[in-house]
């Protein structure tokens, strides 16, 4: 929750969906401190390139994640009661879905995320970091591609961030070229952000790529 730590949170969802933070959720703290916006979708499930319904979330530290107000669950008024495959994404990191759908509108339904064992769409979703499954770091430029060399890379947009010349400078705000989510763009040194991306795609090659798994 360093964005939260640092007042740099915005109070209004950065994906266009209109949604403002309640004044009580952003002065939450502990493991109940917000730590970024998320997107999360209801798509079809028999046709999950269509998104029924979405929202502008906020994740908090312990992994839940809430609506704008703070309450939960997430609550969507547009989807009929259904069968719904369930999508995730963050500004900069790349979307997963899952791979069958949950039943919605009879009760409260809860899909983990952090789950390695959920069934997910597509070739290997999340990474798994200590048995903890989490989403791909590092699309910088939100093309749903990691890339760390060549056109459209995601690596020179943080080098352009900081100035362009200096690798060494940094700078402090909420910008998607912060990968970590430190509230820092960093592109060399500890904690940087262009290390991440490096590792997304294999850590070893500079030339793969790691595409978003969505339909």
């Amino acid at each position: 929750s360093d964005l939260k730590t640092a007042d740099l949170l915005p109070a209004a969802d950065p994906y266009g969906q209109g949604n403002t933070a309640s004044q009580a959720l952003l002065a939450r703290a502990g493991t109940n401190a917000p730590v970024d916006w998320v997107m999360v979708q209801l798509r079809n499930n028999a046709s999950p390139t269509t998104v029924v319904d979405e929202m502008a979330a906020m994740v908090l530290a312990n992994g839940k994640v809430v609506m704008a107000n703070g309450e939960s669950p997430l609550y969507f008024a547009d989807a009929p009661r259904g069968q719904y495959r369930v999508a995730a994404w963050h500004r900069n990191h790349l979307a997963a879905m899952t791979a069958t759908s949950t039943q919605l509108g009879t009760g409260v339904s809860s899909v983990n995320f952090g789950d390695p064992a959920l069934s997910m769409y597509g070739t290997e979703p999340r990474r798994i970091l200590g048995g903890i499954a989490v989403l791909w770091a590092g699309d910088v430029d939100g093309n749903g591609t990691l890339r760390y060399t060549g056109q459209d890379n995601d690596r020179d947009p943080i080098l352009t961030r900081i100035g362009g010349m200096v690798p060494t400078n940094s700078v402090t705000g909420y910008h998607p070229e912060d990968v970590n989510l430190d509230g820092v763009v960093r592109y060399v040194g500890a904690a940087n952000d262009r290390d991440p991306i490096l590792q997304g795609i294999g850590g070893t090659v500079p030339t793969l790529t790691r595409t978003e798994q969505l339909p």
